[in-house]
This record gives structure tokens, sequence and C-alpha cells, in this order.
């Protein structure tokens, strides 16, 4: 009995850390693109907005997604709550639908979100909504990356049989 305790009071607490670890790489990654898409503000307005109204959106999905797969719940009808998602373009609705409920594309959706999230980050760089250069704008990638171990991690505690 003390052994079983013990084991399950250190994986609850290796869980916990990992996901706010998860949370917090996130959370670091998407205000530091905030804080890039400052510079050029004053020029392109509406370009911020829009980058910034986008990345919100897809960071607040890709915590709800992540905690689905963490819970296993991913096969459930609704899942958690996420900011918005209908200001997200119908074409990225109707994709991340697809890849949730057709079983045959097997496509990770922490995965898929990520991809959008780089290409969001790389599209505004190359028109210049971000102004940071290459060098600083790839710790971005390395937290959301870091992100991805630890729910990777989480993950490994919850599918991994108690003993």
């Amino acid at each position: 009995v003390s052994f079983r305790t013990t084991t399950a009071y250190a994986r609850y607490w290796e869980g916990t850390t990992l996901s706010n670890q998860m949370f917090g790489e996130w959370f670091d990654a998407a205000s530091c693109l905030v804080a890039f898409s400052t510079l050029d503000r004053q020029k392109k307005a509406a370009q911020v907005a829009d980058f910034r109204g986008t990345l919100v959106r897809l960071f607040s999905l890709l915590h709800g997604v992540a905690l689905e797969e963490i819970a296993l719940t991913e096969s459930e009808e609704f899942g958690y709550p996420s900011l918005d998602i209908g200001g997200l373009d119908p074409a990225t609705l109707k994709y991340l639908s697809d890849c949730k409920a057709n079983p045959q594309l097997n496509f990770n959706r922490v995965e898929v979100i990520i991809h959008m999230i780089q290409n969001v980050v790389v599209n505004n760089q190359d028109s210049g909504v971000l102004k940071i250069p290459p060098p600083i704008l790839s710790r971005v990638f390395q937290t959301l990356s870091r992100g991805q171990v630890n729910l990777a991690n989480c993950k490994k505690i919850t599918s991994t049989l108690f003993p």
C-alpha cells in the first residue's frame, strides 16, 4: 500500500509539473510574439491586430487540444473551451475538424496547430509584421518545441499503466 501511494503521489506531482511547464513554455512563446509585433504597430495596425488575434486563438486552441490529449478525451464531441475560434478562417476550422473527425487521416491536432502557429509566424516575419532578427525569433520555435516535449512527457504518464 505504501509503495502504491508513494508512486501515485509522485506521478501526480510529475504530471502537474509537466503540464504547468508546457503551459508556461507556450505562454512565453505567445507573449514574445505579441511583444515582437509592437515594433511596427503604427504602420501596419490592421496586420498586427490580425496577427495577434490569430495567434491568441491558435494558442488557446492549442492548450485545449493538449488538455484533451492528456485527459484522453479526444474522441468526445465537445472539448475544452477555446477563445473565439470562430475568428479563425473557415478553411482552418474545417481542416482542424477533419483532423479530429476523420480517423483515416490520423493527424495529431497539437502538432497541426503548432505547425499552423509556425506558419503564421514565418508569414508575418516575411510581411514585416515581426521585425525581429531570425536568431532572436528562433527562440519562439524552441519554446514551442519545449512545450511539446513537456506534453509528450505528460502523455507518457497518462498512457503508462499504474503498477
